[in-house]
Order: structure tokens, then C-alpha cells, then sequence
């Protein structure tokens, strides 16, 4: 019979496995970034620094 220490390192594998497989799947079908980055708006500094 295997010790609860080999049971629970098992199962922690197979589940992070799992989630693995899972989140590789998300990505593939969603992509990984953002779909609207506000790469063209001016962040907060630089508004402040114009309005200054």
C-alpha cells in the first residue's frame, strides 16, 4: 500500500498537469493577451506632466 505522502505527491502531479492542459487550451483557443491593450493612450505621469 503506498504511504499518504506518495498518494498526495501523485495526485498534486496529476492535477497540476491537468490544470496545465487546461490553461494551454485557453490560451490557444482565447489567445494570451488582452484583446483592447491601451497601448496608444498616455499613461497617468504624462497627463499630469502636460496639464502641469
Amino acid at each position: 500500500m503506498a504511504s499518504p505522502t506518495k498518494k498526495l505527491k501523485v495526485r498534486r502531479a496529476l492535477k497540476k498537469a491537468s490544470m496545465a492542459k487546461l490553461r494551454k487550451n485557453k490560451i490557444r483557443k482565447y489567445g494570451s493577451t488582452a484583446k483592447q491593450l491601451p497601448l496608444n493612450v498616455p499613461n497617468a505621469h504624462e497627463q499630469a506632466v502636460k496639464k502641469a
